[in-house]
């Protein structure tokens, strides 16, 4: 979940401008001081990586597709009408004796033909015979498209986890701008100033680092319905 909060520090960069004009640059008399608010954006970043709502998503399609991808380097040697028919078998929330016994058969297959496989590949090729160089050819051809749908599973886990990831940055760069900007108002702030970029302030700034930390934990929490209605279905 990386960079989520650095909206924070562009704001309060903009903000700089607006600093100078008015403490820096000659200003009439009667212009009231302003009252200036400071974020750690970066304690910002720690606290809201560590919301456990932040991460559910992400890390339970994360989990769901790695355990197809070693169910698939398990069962390496099915066809894909086969593994189509695992995958089928094994989605089912209650499974029947005679679905068992298939999964079962579908385990037995896999591992006779990887066995099979193994000796092939062993045996010198000119004591083949033409009947095993065929059967050579052809469970090697069986292994090759397991193993690219191997990859093409990682494929679309890390893509599907970058969208995911994408998805979260946006809510929370808009929240914490919500965040910010209702933490202001009740304060009666005129600037908010990242730390990282603020040298000097006469005065005493309001560091509102841990009210807004509170403020956009409980937006974050009102929209992790809005989350959960993105998810998709399961690889």
């Amino acid at each position: 979940m990386r960079r989520m909060v650095w909206a924070a520090a562009v704001a309060c960069v903009a903000a700089v401008g607006l600093l100078w004009q008015r403490m820096v640059l000659p200003a009439q008399e009667s212009a009231p001081p302003l009252k200036i608010g400071v974020l750690n954006s970066a304690q910002v970043a720690r606290e809201i990586q560590s919301l456990a709502l932040l991460r559910r998503t992400y890390d339970e399609q994360r989990r769901a597709y790695l355990e197809l991808i070693t169910l698939r380097q398990n069962f390496l040697m099915l066809t894909g009408l086969e593994w189509a028919d695992l995958r089928r078998l094994l989605s089912r929330p209650q499974r029947s004796r005679s679905d068992e016994q298939r999964i079962q058969e579908l385990r037995r297959i896999a591992l006779e033909r990887e066995v099979e496989l193994q000796r092939l590949q062993q045996t010198p090729p000119e004591k083949l015979t033409p009947q095993e160089r065929t059967r050579l050819e052809q469970l090697t051809q069986l292994w090759k498209e397991g193993r690219a749908e191997v990859e093409r599973l990682k494929g679309l886990m890390d893509e599907e986890l970058r969208r995911i990831e994408a998805q979260l940055n946006q809510l929370v760069d808009e929240k914490l701008k919500q965040a910010i900007r209702k933490v202001a108002a009740e304060q009666g702030l005129d600037i908010v100033l990242d730390k990282s970029v603020v040298f000097f302030v006469r005065g005493n700034p309001v560091d509102i680092t841990e009210a807004t930390v509170s403020s956009l934990t409980e937006l974050l929490q009102s929209s992790e319905g809005e989350t959960s209605d993105k998810k998709e279905a399961k690889p």
